[in-house]
């Protein structure tokens, strides 16, 4: 394993991994004439730094401390606050004219049932898409069922059930600097969200209802792909230069 160190660097990245594709990106970044560090947080510890740094962990917890530490990240503070928290999300997206779909916070499994009886068909989500917990509930007595199991999981954010009216379909859309990927007739809109809130690289949680497309989670991560390096490249170019 590659250690590269980060000390006098102009720009930092922050992996808990380093294959081959994490290697190739190091080296296009380099390629453009900027000094580049890197680490790899499963070998090294971080201490705060004065200088910009591109979060590439697979935790956005992780992400959301270790973002504290630099004078600038790629994705900043509060897009991960808006990663870890749904109602928060949907707080700021209110504030800037985006629809929002209404919901209930439920703590204990049996308000859990009550609020998905008076709802029917239910989205049963927790504050943080990247849980990979959410999904539709048809009875009470499986959300209940399902709540009761969160109870007994080690991350608290797996406990606060958030409660809202299920979509008719359902998909992610991905925002790559200024890239929209799987994104459809939500381009712009996607596009535009992303430069207000500061989210360079976003994966969006799109739910459809009565035609209408609301954003219902979003997640400060795009997978490093071989499909997609060029665009993180040329996204953390266009970060440095100030495009966004």
């Amino acid at each position: 394993m590659v250690v590269i160190e980060a000390v006098g660097q102009d720009l930092v990245l922050v992996l808990d991994k380093y294959g081959p594709l994490e290697q190739q990106l190091y080296n296009k970044l380099l390629n453009t004439g900027l000094k580049v560090g890197a680490v790899n947080v499963k070998n090294d510890a971080l201490r705060p730094m004065q200088s910009k740094a591109v979060l590439l962990l697979d935790d956005v917890f992780e992400s959301f401390v270790l973002s504290s530490l630099f004078n600038d990240t790629l994705n900043p503070h509060n897009v991960y606050a808006m990663g870890i928290n749904r109602a928060l999300l949907f707080k700021e997206l209110r504030k800037m004219g985006y629809p929002t779909p209404e919901f209930d916070i439920a703590l204990d499994p049996n308000v859990v049932a009550k609020v998905v009886r008076g709802i029917g068909r239910a989205y049963m989500a927790t504050p943080a898409p990247s849980l990979g917990l959410d999904g539709v509930v048809i009875t009470w007595e499986g959300s209940k069922s399902i709540a009761e199991h969160r109870m007994y999981m080690e991350n608290s954010l797996a406990r606060v059930n958030m409660l809202m009216k299920a979509p008719e379909k359902l998909f992610n859309a991905q925002v790559i600097g200024d890239r929209c990927v799987g994104c459809g007739s939500l381009e712009s809109t996607l596009l535009r969200l992303s430069r207000d809130i500061g989210c360079v690289l976003c994966t969006y949680v799109i739910g459809t209802y009565n035609g209408e497309q609301m954003v219902l989670g979003l997640d400060p991560r795009v997978e490093l792909t071989v499909e997609n390096i060029d665009q993180f490249m040329n996204a953390i170019v266009g970060w440095l230069n100030g495009r966004w």
